[in-house]
């Protein structure tokens, strides 16, 4: 009897389990037959594609006239984005503790000639290729060393302690160029540019 039932209850999961796969199964193919039925536009640099957005998709982008705006792509039709631009403010409830409030406005046609620029995404040692940490390491260091020379009453700029500072300088200019040449977005134009796929059958 106790085999009996250990076997009816191995089948039941087996059984749920199968159910569950194919639910995701069917949920997966449902989202991506969506997709794949709705416009779509890339950033690309040359035939690379950097970033995709669809329909639901968060956006975050410079117009033209130089304004950014950060919206949820509503659709994507007749060759224009239609934006549903958003602002997330941070209140204070009753018990003093910060939430989220998310105020969404009215749709805003967007033709892919009216973008000009994009953030770039830096992935890995962002902090380094933007000079941000040679700018800690270097700035921190001259200024305790300033810092540290003058309490101990020795000059700054001492044959001892001029080396020491012509590093910590040469550092900190490594930092300061690295973030002047930097480029922190993707510019529209020669390099990149913007195409609309059609994913309808015409």
């Amino acid at each position: 009897m106790r085999a009996t039932f250990n076997k009816l209850l191995s089948s039941r999961v087996v059984f749920l389990k199968m159910k569950s796969c194919i639910l995701s199964i069917i949920a997966a193919l449902a989202l991506t037959s969506s997709f794949a039925q709705s416009d779509f536009i890339q950033l690309k640099k040359n035939n690379k594609v950097i970033k995709s957005w669809f329909k639901g998709n968060d956006f975050y982008g410079q117009l033209k006239n130089g304004n950014w705006i950060t919206a949820e792509v509503y659709k994507i039709q007749d060759d224009s984005l239609y934006l549903r631009p958003y602002v997330v403010r941070t209140y204070a409830n009753r018990l003093g503790l910060p939430f989220l409030d998310t105020t969404y406005y009215g749709l805003m046609p967007v033709h892919p000639n009216q973008l000009n620029a994009f953030p770039r995404e830096d992935r890995g040692f962002g902090y380094v290729k933007n000079g941000w940490i040679f700018d800690i390491a270097g700035g921190g260091y001259l200024l305790l060393n300033v810092i540290n020379t003058l309490s101990d009453n020795e000059p700054v700029f001492g044959s001892d302690n001029l080396p020491k500072i012509g590093i910590a300088a040469g550092v900190l200019a490594i930092g300061v160029v690295l973030g002047l040449t930097h480029k922190s977005t993707y510019i529209i134009g020669k390099k990149y540019h913007i195409e609309y796929i059609n994913a309808k059958p015409s």
